[in-house]
């Protein structure tokens, strides 16, 4: 029965249900670079507390233009996955817009034998993908 309840947390707002503030953790950061220079960077954070894992994007600077960039969680059970969730699906706060400068995702579950990892994309304006920065599984 717990662990029903656990799964419960999957596509949920990491700061609106609490888990973001209950034994916080940040698993890895990965920065991102574009021509050599620092532009921000990934975090897989994670809540010890809810079992729950997500993704923050951080810029340096603000967005020149909408739809520049998105993180992603991927969810595993083992070795297979299971499902993942991104800025945009619900329980996030959507891509960085213009004039923004971070986004987060909606939890999944993260607890043995289920594990998580983030991947970060930034974008041209014409929406191909120019750099990516993943962090490892946790």
């Amino acid at each position: 029965m717990k662990k029903a309840y656990a799964l419960s947390y999957d596509n949920t707002n990491p700061y609106s249900t609490g888990c973001a503030n209950k034994s916080p953790n940040t698993y890895e950061t990965e920065y991102i670079y574009k021509n050599g220079v620092k532009i921000g960077y990934v975090q897989l954070k994670g809540s010890a507390y809810c079992h729950s894992a997500w993704g923050y994007l951080k810029l340096y600077s603000t967005a020149p233009y909408d739809y520049y960039a998105n993180v992603w969680v991927d969810s595993f059970n083992g070795t297979s996955k299971r499902a993942y969730t991104s800025c945009s699906s619900s329980g996030g706060n959507g891509w960085i817009m213009k004039g923004q400068t971070f986004c987060y995702i909606a939890q999944l579950w993260d607890k043995d034998p289920y594990s998580a990892l983030a991947k970060a994309g930034i974008y041209s304006s014409s929406g191909a993908l120019i750099i990516s920065a993943n962090t490892g599984r946790y």
